[in-house]
């Protein structure tokens, strides 16, 4: 199978620093091989440092933007990659057959890493070590099936790479089976982790419940017609311990999230560690930086290509309803999200004053980090962003025990939406009163915009209500532009209906609306992605019916 190749020990990997801490240092410096390089904690520590850079580099490299962004709608292109919002993907979708190789091969060097543990280490490395080793590679493993699950559904479970290199032809898994492996996985780590991080960055018990909790989440209603009120509890536990105990905050300013320099803040749970200078190995960079950016004048004038744009449909979602029963305009998060024309950011381009944005269309703002001097030391390159990607942060947390609270509900108020309107608090906008299925919808779009997790978060509800998130899909402007969209930071979209079938809109006074040349049309037949087509010839079993795992405690 593809990702059979990336079945490779961790010995001669490069770990990479991240940002001025010792996290991802080499230890020691001598000359190693994979039977002698598990010599001491501290080696064991550098060994399991690359689950957190390159094990994710390929998903992370384009695919990660396509698959949990552009699905979800946050951003279209009619030029870069149009598919993946308009869901025409095929089989032969390059970019398809990179998440299913990056995915697997953070499977494959978290299944090496446990293997080596387990029968390489000197007597000289500890137990406690050697268990929190294994939990590394255990969490990262199971977030890894977390996102796989829910882009194909069954995929193939392994824990051992030489299963996988000696029958490489393996059927399937039900999902079933995928939810009960990653939650073994997630409550070793939950186990065996420490409270406290080794190191800046590093994973704590607190990353593996906070996955616990929006695994346990997505299973309640996976495939029920009402979610299970037993998962629902247990995602209820974890949020709370998570929240009570962790000593996570919400970051003050939700711009902040999203700065070098705030790394590993009190918000978050698990990262991506991304190597910061420019002379670090390519595998370990995050490299979505011109993929992001509209504008090379906000990263110093390095190349930027990007073409994406918020759409109708992401723009609109910052729309809300007032205390005072009026629509209103959210701007905190829009602008730390999206560039819109006429904003000004004094955080980027710092030696000049800061920035403002000139142009007539709406651009990414959100994993653009300015550029490399004053703004972020030095450490943008070509290709090369300090800015680590999350996993999970607490306000994901947040959002996810008050969706456990609705459960099966038409809607909650009081206590069981402190933590929601703690969210909306931060971002300058009203409380609410009451909390339903779609004020939840709208909160995490917003939120979680171009972070790439929206769309694994919608998956999960069409799962539970397919004929809900149908219409839902459908219903969205996918694929639609503004030939010049000039929307300052204070003005509102005015859209006018013409049609109930598909919507046309009049000329708005920020340019005319252009309906994509080919519409989205989503039904249960794409909601879930086809197996790359060289992968279904190597193994034809990825055709047939699902079969289930079998556990061996």
């Amino acid at each position: 199978m593809r990702f059979s190749k990336y079945i490779i020990g961790l010995a001669g990997l490069l770990c990479a620093t991240s940002c001025g801490d010792d996290f991802l240092n080499k230890v020691p410096d001598n000359e190693y091989t994979e039977d002698n390089y598990y010599a001491s904690d501290a080696a064991l520590a550098a060994g399991t440092a690359p689950l957190y850079n390159r094990a994710w580099f390929d998903y992370h490299s384009r695919s990660i933007v396509l698959l949990g962004s552009l699905r979800a709608n946050d951003v279209y292109s009619p030029y870069n990659n149009p598919t993946f919002t308009l869901f025409t993907v095929d089989a032969l979708e390059e970019n398809l057959a990179l998440a299913w190789q990056g995915l697997f091969s953070v499977v494959t060097m978290a299944n090496s890493v446990i293997d080596n543990i387990n029968t390489k280490c000197f007597p000289e490395v500890t137990e406690r070590a050697k268990e929190v080793g294994i939990a590394e590679a255990r969490l990262m493993r199971a977030c890894a099936y977390y996102y796989a699950l829910h882009i194909w559904g069954p995929v193939i479970i392994f824990d051992h790479n030489q299963d996988i290199v000696a029958n490489p032809v393996r059927p399937r898994n039900y999902e079933e089976d995928v939810f009960e492996f990653i939650i073994r996985d997630l409550k070793y780590a939950a186990e065996k982790l420490p409270e406290s991080p080794s190191a800046p960055g590093r994973a704590t018990c607190w990353s593996a419940k906070a996955m616990l909790a929006r695994t346990y989440l997505s299973r309640s209603g996976w495939d029920k017609v009402e979610r299970d009120q037993a998962d629902l509890d247990k995602c209820k536990e974890f949020c709370l311990d998570v929240i009570e105990n962790s000593g996570a905050e919400l970051m003050e300013n939700y711009h902040d999230l999203f700065k070098y320099r705030h790394n590993n803040n009190i918000e978050s749970l698990l990262q991506m560690q991304w190597y910061c200078s420019a002379d670090g190995p390519w595998y370990a960079k995050n490299t979505l930086l011109p993929d992001l950016c509209g504008d090379a004048k906000m990263i110093g004038g390095i190349s930027a290509w990007s073409a994406y744009n918020p759409g109708a449909d992401m723009l609109m979602q910052y729309r809300y309803t007032g205390s005072n029963g009026k629509d209103k305009w959210e701007t905190i998060r829009r602008d730390a999200t999206f560039v819109t024309p006429g904003v000004h950011y004094d955080y980027i381009c710092i030696a000049d004053g800061g920035y403002t944005y000139d142009g007539k269309t709406s651009i990414i703002k959100k994993g653009v980090v300015g550029g490399p001097d004053d703004d972020n030391d030095g450490y943008v390159s070509e290709m090369n962003s300090p800015l680590n990607t999350y996993i999970v942060r607490l306000a994901d947390i947040y959002l996810t025990y008050t969706e456990a609270c609705l459960g099966n509900k038409e809607s909650i108020s009081g206590e069981d939406i402190k933590y929601f309107n703690a969210v909306r608090r931060r971002a300058g906008i009203d409380e609410a009163s009451k909390v339903t299925l779609d004020d939840l919808i709208r909160e995490h779009r917003v939120e979680f915009s171009m972070e790439y997790q929206n769309w694994y978060y919608l998956v999960d509800l069409y799962k539970w209500q397919p004929e809900k998130m149908l219409a839902y899909f459908n219903g969205q402007y996918r694929g639609y532009t503004w030939d010049e969209l000039a929307i300052g930071p204070n003005q509102e979209i005015t859209f006018v209906s013409k049609g109930d079938d598909w919507k046309t809109y009049e000329e708005t006074p920020f340019g005319p609306i252009i309906e994509p040349s080919v519409k989205a049309n989503i039904t249960p037949g794409n909601i879930f992605l086809p197996y790359p087509e060289t992968d279904v010839i190597q193994n034809p079993l990825l055709k047939k019916e699902p079969e289930h795992y079998n556990f061996n405690d």
